[in-house]
């Protein structure tokens, strides 16, 4: 009902202003300034090991379908907060008392094989919270070493034999706020989480309901039952442990504990006495059978408080990770800063050693610091992420690089992002104003350049509901926010141009910000302009003016990303209710966008200039069979690496006739119809279009 009224009232607004002009706005285009190349790390997302089983995401072709789909270049595991209790070895998390493992669970070797299926590049968290740097420097053994190195031969067991290459890693997550209590040895101390040390796990913390209810900083976890009961502590060493039991989880959680006691040995000791026998290096506990040393009975609840020690920090696991052998220069990604406030944690010396391991700088942005209650107010999101807080902390520390004679530039990955985390607002992350908002923050970035550095950003996440770019639980449909991803698939690999734009703008939070932003890329070749436009009006169409300094077009195809209202989305039934519209013509000057929408650009000059050239030793092959049917052939497309194609018929005329497929493809042979009953007799191209190549081929139609 509610989104049916605001349709109502958008409807209402657009026929009450129908008989007024049109707003206008001009983008200005120039096609002889090339900024730099664009990798497409920007479109990257998150699976965490804990999303559903392997047979429901990596191993599920509808899912594999709906990543390619997305275009997804770059993607970020096992997460997230769960990152810190993650055993890679073992597949396992760890957690207070226990490990858990589960059937079908995702796992390091599966994620490979998902990235090369979709075409992805992959990204690592290390376990800062429970593990060790030689954990980490195995790791990157494990993807970056010789076949014949001990973690290589395991990944040339797992089945891949050539080295992964993967370049970034980031080191723990979060450690900066307070739910990391929970997952990792430290946290809110940054000195702690640069150089490691001791920290005193007790007492209370801002606990998050969903992972803790007791708030403890101690470990809590809920007996199994039975004898001669062992248990974990998450952070070994541990020395001056102190245990407490409570008989019921009410009673923890009212604080009704009982204090047990640490002897040599428990055969001295009958059945009813409350007392554990420690092994302090590994972090263990050890209970009795009722006969000796009481044995704590099942669903009862222990709180353990201790001390850790000789937990290592950033630059042991950095250091760590740097003498392991690797196929490619790593990157090293820090999630927080060395200052408290304004004051440097550390001397310059050491302040220098940090900096010279840490390569970038990891930042998460979900909501906004003012509020979000209305739309206007929402606009401002994508200039606050870009212009906010990420903005100031990547200058201020370049600025401190440069003054401690550290030549080099300090990259920022936004490593988590997506509107809202909250459960308040969380529904708007599957609508089309989210779409909208994401495709601003994309436009905004790629203009900023060397001033907001982002090497790569990884939206979270790839499945689940409210937060997901397609829903594999509900709805099985696709965000409006995945077509976005989906406009932006051919702009890797081509060159970002100098773009301005004179847009009217309105007052959002606290500055008037403009209605339309834009940004557009062209092919190596320069046959090809992308085109990314963004409108924010919640009600007026704009006709924008390209403005082109270049060489003329000949064909325009236009993708459109719109609908009945900002709440418009695909969970209600129809899952293309907000998707990519395309269509084609000749190449004009003016286009119309509607409200609060997406529009993609592809200009054409004529059929692609690579015609009659040879074929690159790497570009895709391209090869057409006819079939028995009247007019119908069979398309193979051939490829040595994952990449995001189109397939095409063009006419002599430079027009695009149709649009066989546009998708991901992973690596190898793939076959698709074409059947040409409507086209007119004549010679045509089949154009193969790739991020590294153009390949073309005749067909005759009788």
């Amino acid at each position: 009902m509610r989104q049916w009224l605001q349709w109502l009232l958008w409807s209402l607004t657009v026929v009450s202003l129908a008989a007024q002009p049109l707003l206008e706005a001009r983008i200005y285009v120039d096609g002889n300034t090339v900024v730099r190349r664009i990798d497409g790390r920007l479109w990257g997302t998150n699976l965490t090991n804990e999303s559903r089983t392997a047979d429901r995401t990596v191993y599920n072709d509808t899912f594999v379908a709906a990543a390619q789909q997305i275009g997804i270049r770059i993607l970020r595991f096992p997460g997230g907060n769960n990152a810190d209790g993650y055993d890679w070895k073992r597949h396992e998390m760890i957690l207070p008392g226990r490990r858990k493992s589960w059937a079908g669970a995702i796992t390091l070797a599966k994620i490979i094989a998902f990235c090369r299926r979709i075409g992805a590049e992959l990204s690592l968290t290390v376990n800062f919270g429970s593990g060790t740097p030689e954990d980490a420097a195995d790791l990157v053994e494990y993807c970056n070493g010789p076949a014949d190195s001990e973690w290589g031969r395991k990944r040339a067991e797992d089945g891949f034999p050539e080295p992964l290459n993967v370049r970034f890693f980031e080191i723990g997550n979060e450690i900066n706020q307070p739910h990391q209590w929970y997952y990792s040895w430290t946290a809110e101390d940054p000195y702690k989480y640069f150089f490691g040390g001791s920290e005193e796990r007790r007492g209370n913390y801002e606990a998050s309901p969903n992972l803790d209810p007791i708030g403890k900083k101690g470990d809590v976890f809920k007996a199994r039952g039975g004898d001669h009961q062992v248990y974990t502590l998450r952070f070994p060493p541990v020395k001056n442990v102190v245990v407490f039991w409570a008989p019921t989880q009410e009673a923890a959680e009212q604080g009704q504990f009982e204090k047990w006691r640490q002897v040599e040995s428990l055969q001295l000791y009958d059945g009813k006495a409350k007392v554990f026998v420690l092994d302090s290096l590994n972090g263990k506990l050890f209970f009795g059978d009722n006969r000796h040393g009481f044995a704590p009975p099942q669903d009862s609840w222990f709180l353990v408080e201790y001390t850790t020690y000789n937990r290592p920090g950033f630059l042991d696991f950095a250091r760590a990770m740097r003498q392991a052998p690797s196929s490619v220069p790593i990157q090293i990604g820090a999630v927080t800063v060395p200052f408290e406030g304004q004051k440097p944690i550390a001397s310059l010396d050491s302040l220098r050693m940090i900096y010279q391991e840490m390569d970038f700088l990891v930042a998460h942005q979900y909501g906004a610091p003012f509020p979000v209650d209305r739309y206007d107010y929402r606009r401002q999101i994508p200039y606050q992420r870009t212009r906010g807080t990420s903005y100031g902390r990547i200058r201020r520390n370049q600025q401190i690089l440069d003054s401690l004679g550290i030549e080099k530039q300090l990259g920022l990955a936004i490593t988590e992002w997506n509107i809202f985390l909250d459960e308040a607002h969380w529904k708007i992350n599957r609508t089309l104003e989210a779409a909208v908002l994401a495709a601003e923050f994309f436009v905004r970035i790629l203009n900023s350049g060397e001033d907001f550095p982002v090497w790569f950003a990884e939206q979270f996440a790839l499945g689940g509901v409210w937060l997901a770019l397609y829903n594999n639980w509900t709805s099985f449909s696709i965000a409006p926010m995945g077509y976005v991803f989906q406009g932006f698939q051919p702009w890797k690999g081509k060159w970002l141009l100098q773009t301005q734009v004179e847009s009217p703008e309105a007052q959002a939070y606290d500055r008037p910000l403009p209605y339309i932003t834009a940004a557009a890329a062209q092919s190596t070749d320069g046959d090809t302009v992308v085109v990314a436009i963004v409108n924010t009006s919640e009600a007026d169409s704009i006709r924008c003016m390209l403005d082109w300094n270049g060489p003329p077009f000949a064909q325009m195809i236009v993708h459109r990303l719109e609908g009945d209202s900002l709440w418009a989305n695909n969970d209600g039934g129809d899952p293309y209710n907000v998707a990519l519209q395309s269509g084609s013509g000749a190449f004009r000057t003016a286009i119309t966008v509607a409200p609060h929408s997406v529009t993609f650009l592809e200009l054409l000059r004529s059929v692609p200039s690579s015609v009659g050239k040879q074929r690159a030793s790497n570009a895709p092959a391209l090869r057409i069979f006819p079939l028995d049917g009247e007019r119908t052939y069979q398309v193979r497309i051939t490829l040595e690496k994952p990449a995001s194609v189109a397939l095409e018929l063009w006419d002599p005329l430079g027009r695009r006739i149709e649009q066989i497929t546009r998708k991901e493809l992973s690596a190898g042979e793939h076959i698709f119809p074409l059947s040409v009953l409507s086209v007119a007799s004549g010679s045509y191209w089949v154009v193969l279009r790739s991020e590294d190549a153009i390949v073309v081929q005749p067909i005759l139609l009788r």
